[in-house]
């Protein structure tokens, strides 16, 4: 345990404060770590926000804040669940699934209990729950021939799983390789039973059915140096957190350039794209996650800031974490997820 937290629960009990007193006290410690230098109260989607924190490689946390950025949880995984922490994302009132590369996928409770755990050493950026109580998750640094995607059970059985090579073991695709060979990085089991997969390293996302055929593909126009380059209706690359917005249109996070887009599935015409001007303050490194509110605004990261903006431009909500980790990678955040008001969880 931190010294500095330990000596702030001594004094609590010392002073007869109750737990939350003492929750209240540690949670200041990481206050000065988080800091939001945007808030339009009228205009953010308000709730509680999630999200996972390596700028401290020995002491990465999942870290919950409310809009003014004050901490409300924070979670450190014990010494025994070693690798990158990567996402998280709320169970419900009390439980948190999250990723841990090099170790598995954990469910714990808000007290840090582990509740269920499944051990792959390849899983990675992305995990869900889904209805029927079966775990979706990545892997993206693996091989040619293994398996890119795996649901499992509760009891840790692989149940469905997809590795690409029916469709892709073929050229351009086949000797691909930068951090594995597809480097996929998001799953999402689509309300039809298919699942939306993220290939960065073939510049394209993919619908496939629960036989693991290919039924719809979004490719786009990249010049990729380190893989290939691809051809499409829409500029850009490294593609980052998918998601099919009730209209069924797709959003996603781009590079080169930098910005996050929505699109027309049918038509492969972009409805929606933000991009921060210059002088913004924005951070336009490793943008990832995107994500859709109900009220509209679109909430995303980028390697030490968690944004929040409207249709028409506007942040109305940026939190700036530290500017880089203490290894001196400027990737600080990953995933951000917003719990509303009516306990609705909104980003995948």
């Amino acid at each position: 345990m931190n010294a500095s937290i330990a000596k702030m629960q001594t004094l609590a009990r010392k002073l007869r404060l109750g737990a939350c007193a003492v929750f209240f006290l540690a949670g200041q410690a990481w206050a000065s770590d988080y800091k939001v230098v945007v808030l339009d109260a009228s205009k953010v989607y308000p709730g509680r926000t999630l999200f996972t924190d390596v700028s401290k490689r020995s002491r990465q946390a999942i870290v919950e804040v409310d809009s003014e950025g004050r901490v409300l949880w924070r979670h450190e995984p014990s010494e025994a669940i070693r690798g990158t922490l990567l996402d998280a994302t709320y169970l419900d009132d009390d439980r948190v699934l999250f990723t841990v590369k090099g170790y598995g996928v954990v469910e714990i409770n808000r007290a840090g209990r582990t509740l269920w755990q499944h051990r792959d050493a390849e899983a990675s950026h992305d995990a869900d729950r889904l209805p029927n109580g079966n775990t979706l998750y990545n892997r993206s640094w693996v091989q040619k021939g293994e398996d890119v995607v795996r649901e499992v059970s509760p009891s840790g059985e692989i149940v469905w799983s997809w590795n690409g090579l029916r469709e892709f073991d073929k050229p351009p695709f086949a000797s691909i390789k930068d951090e594995g060979w597809m480097h996929v990085n998001a799953v999402t089991r689509m309300p039809s039973g298919h699942t939306l997969i993220s290939i960065r390293n073939f510049n394209a996302v993919v619908e496939v059915n629960p036989a693991g055929d290919v039924l719809r593909s979004w490719v786009f126009r990249a010049e990729e140096r380190k893989t290939i380059a691809t051809e499409g209706a829409i500029r850009g690359e490294r593609n980052h957190e998918p998601e099919v917005l009730p209209s069924g249109n797709l959003l996603l996070a781009l590079r080169k350039p930098f910005r996050y887009v929505e699109l027309n599935p049918e038509t492969q015409k972009i409805v929606w794209q933000w991009a921060p001007p210059n002088g913004a303050g924005v951070n336009k490194l490793f943008n990832r996650d995107v994500n859709r509110l109900p009220n509209g605004n679109t909430l995303v990261t980028t390697a030490n800031q968690l944004i929040e903006v409207t249709m028409d431009g506007t942040i109305v909500w940026r939190l700036d974490g530290p500017a880089k980790a203490d290894s001196g990678d400027t990737r600080v955040f990953h995933k951000v997820i917003r719990r509303g008001p009516d306990g609705l969880i909104h980003g995948q």
